[in-house]
């Protein structure tokens, strides 16, 4: 149960499933261009604003919920928040995970975890590299001071075939922190997979994802999964993921819901 929980997190600082799409046509992708409704005949530049004009970046906040289940014991919900803060090339995010949940044994379980990220955008051609580091704050336990902060670091390697479909690999190893009753293993996770969009507004991929445990004897993580994104406008967008898990030791299904908002 808590391996599944770990996973659940390493899941939510996963933001590699991104389409390229371009709607102001300036040359630059909707996921890193600070200036939206640029017009045609002006020159931008990588951040896709005229050379003339100051910016101060771009905010993301994003809300949302997963539910994992299966035939054999409870449901496990999952209450995600995220910000995230863009300039240039660089982009700061924070967000949780907080749930509580009752297994057939009658055993209650809860976690509430705060994620400090900060990551880097490289660029060169059809290749999107980016790079993060972070870190996680468990505040399950404040009052024992039975905490296992950890420490993160990511690669994510996206290439653009054309302007509807990419491909993307991401990898990501963490650092576990040792509580004062429990040593945690180091473990890390991936996952490879394509994305197409199917329209301006909507982008739908599949994705292999693997991870292993914190729990030197437990079985990896694996599950196929399928991510979808629309955008109601040009700010506001929903997300929906399912996942089907390939693991004996894992709930066998994960569905997640989410709605978030850009302010430039």
């Amino acid at each position: 149960m808590k391996f599944f929980q770990i996973v659940l997190s390493v899941l939510l600082l996963s933001s590699v499933l991104v389409a390229y799409e371009d709607q102001d046509i300036d040359g630059v992708d909707d996921s890193i261009d600070l200036c939206h409704n640029t017009p045609f005949d002006v020159i931008v530049d990588e951040r896709g604003c005229p050379y003339d004009k100051k910016i101060l970046g771009k905010i993301t906040l994003q809300i949302g919920s997963d539910i994992s289940f299966n035939t054999l014991s409870d449901p496990i919900s999952n209450f995600n928040l995220f910000a995230n803060y863009t300039y240039d090339h660089w982009n700061f995010s924070l967000s949780n995970t907080n749930y509580n949940t009752t297994n057939l044994n009658i055993v209650d379980s809860s976690e509430n975890n705060l994620y400090l990220t900060m990551g880097y955008l490289f660029q060169e051609g059809s290749f999107n590299t980016r790079v993060s580091v972070g870190t996680k704050f468990d505040l399950t336990d404040r009052d024992t001071g039975n905490r296992d902060n950890d420490f993160y670091s990511s690669i994510n390697f996206e290439y653009i075939i054309n302007k509807k479909q990419n491909i993307f690999l991401y990898y990501n190893y963490t650092f576990s922190g040792d509580s004062p009753t429990v040593d945690y293993e180091n473990f890390h996770s991936s996952s490879i997979g394509t994305g197409y969009a199917l329209s301006d507004k909507w982008y739908s991929a599949i994705s292999y994802n693997y991870s292993t445990s914190y729990y030197p004897e437990s079985e990896a993580y694996q599950a196929i999964s399928w991510f979808n994104s629309y955008a109601i406008s040009k700010d506001f967008y929903v997300t929906c993921n399912y996942a089907y898990t390939l693991d004996d030791i894992s709930y066998d299904h994960i569905v997640s819901f989410n709605i978030g908002v850009h302010f430039d």
